[in-house]
C-alpha cells in the first residue's frame, strides 16, 4: 500500500471518528422524549383552545347583528293577499294596501269565484249539516231525557198507587178483622147472656115448681108388685100430676121403682 493511500484512510477514520463524536454531542445537547411530548401536548391545548375562543367572540358578535337583519327582512318583505292578489307592506307605524296587476285571464278569475263559492256553499252546507246533526242529537237527548223522566214518574205513581191500595187493602181488612171479632164478641155475650137468662128462667121455673116442705105431710109407701108411679100417684092424687112431686122428693130421675122400694109421698096439708 502506498503512502497516499494509507494518508487517505487515516484521513477517512479521523473524520469518521469526528462525525461520531459531533453526533454524540448533538444527541447529548438534545432534550428528553418526554419533555418533548409533554411541550407538544402544551402547544395542542393552546391552538385548541384559543381558537374556540375566538370561535364563541365571533359567534356572540354575529348573533345580534343576524336578528336585526332577519327582522328588518321579515318587516319590509310584501305579503301577498291570494284572493284579492293584493300586497300589503308593513312599516313599523302604518299600513299600506296596493293592488298588483296579475297576468291571470277573466276565465282564470271566474273559474277560481266559482270555485270558491263551490268552496263557501260546501262549507256552509257541511256546517248546516252538522248544526243539523247537532240538533238532532240534542232533539234526541232531549227526547230521551224527557222519556226517562216520564217512566220514572209513572214508575214512581204506580209504586205510591200499589202502596196506596196495599195500605187501603190492609185497613179494610184490619177494620172487616175488627168488624168480625166485634160481631163474634157480640155473638158470644148474646149467646152468653142468653145462657144466662134461660139458666135464670130455668131456676126461676125450678124454684117456682120446689114444693115447700112445710106445706106438705110425708107418708112413707112401700111398693108392692106390679106398681108404678101412675098407680101410686092416681091412689094418693086422684091424678098423674103427682109423678113428678114423687120423683122430686125422691130423687128419681126416671119413673122406675123396684118391689119393697119405700117412697115419700108428700101430702099437701
Amino acid at each position: 500500500m502506498s503512502q497516499v493511500q494509507k494518508n487517505e484512510k487515516e484521513n477517512d477514520q479521523a473524520g469518521e471518528l469526528g462525525s461520531r463524536i459531533e453526533r454524540h454531542k448533538a444527541k447529548s445537547s438534545l432534550p428528553k422524549r418526554s419533555k418533548i411530548h409533554k411541550n407538544k401536548k402544551k402547544k395542542s391545548k393552546a391552538k385548541i383552545k384559543f381558537p374556540i375562543i375566538q370561535f364563541l367572540s365571533l359567534f356572540f358578535i354575529l348573533l345580534p347583528i343576524g336578528f336585526y337583519g332577519l327582522n328588518t327582512y321579515f318587516q319590509d318583505r310584501p305579503v301577498r293577499v291570494t284572493n284579492s292578489d293584493q300586497v300589503v307592506v308593513n312599516n313599523n307605524e302604518e299600513e299600506v294596501t296596493e293592488t298588483i296587476p296579475t297576468t291571470a285571464t277573466a276565465d282564470d278569475l271566474k273559474d277560481n269565484k266559482e270555485k270558491d263559492s263551490e268552496k263557501a256553499v260546501a262549507e256552509k252546507e257541511k256546517e248546516e249539516a252538522k248544526a243539523k246533526a247537532e240538533e238532532e242529537e240534542k232533539r234526541k237527548q232531549e227526547e230521551q231525557a224527557k222519556k226517562k223522566d216520564e217512566e220514572k214518574a209513572k214508575a214512581q205513581q204506580e209504586a205510591e198507587e200499589k202502596a196506596k191500595a196495599q195500605q187501603e187493602a190492609e185497613e179494610k181488612a184490619k177494620t172487616q178483622q175488627e168488624a168480625e171479632e166485634r160481631a163474634k164478641a157480640q155473638q158470644i155475650a148474646d149467646e152468653k147472656a142468653k145462657k144466662e137468662a134461660a139458666e135464670k128462667k130455668k131456676a126461676a121455673e125450678i124454684q117456682a115448681a120446689k114444693p115447700d116442705k112445710d106445706e106438705y105431710k110425708v107418708v112413707l109407701h112401700t111398693v108392692q108388685s106390679e106398681e108404678t108411679l101412675f098407680r101410686i100417684s092416681m091412689n094418693y092424687y086422684k091424678s098423674q100430676e103427682g109423678i113428678a112431686l114423687i120423683r122430686e122428693w125422691n130423687g128419681l130421675k126416671g119413673n122406675e121403682i123396684s118391689n119393697g122400694q119405700v117412697l115419700k109421698i108428700p101430702i099437701k096439708k
